[in-house]
């Protein structure tokens, strides 16, 4: 998977507005600086691990989505590590 940082900015602006927040409200829901995200959206920074997680979870989304990621299809009772929820063996 490459990671592209305009797709990062591009959904993190579309998962804010979705939720009526401004630049502000996210910073202070995720625990971030103000010009942080700013900096972001913009595509001028990429986030550490701690700061996409930190966004991700203010937002109610994954990293995964924020990245643009869509996970493969999985079977039922699968977890995305291909091991079953209730045999718990691998695949």
């Amino acid at each position: 998977m490459s990671y592209d940082n305009g797709t990062f900015a591009r959904n993190l602006k579309i998962e804010r507005a979705r939720r009526g927040w401004n630049q502000r409200d996210l910073a202070d829901a995720a625990g971030i600086g103000f010009n942080t995200v700013a900096r972001y959206e913009m595509g001028v920074h990429t986030p550490g691990l701690d700061n996409a997680l930190a966004l991700a979870r203010a937002l109610g989304t994954s990293i995964d989505a924020l990245v643009g990621w869509d996970p493969p299809d999985r079977g039922e009772g699968q977890t995305l590590l291909g091991v079953s929820d209730d045999r718990k063996t691998v695949s």
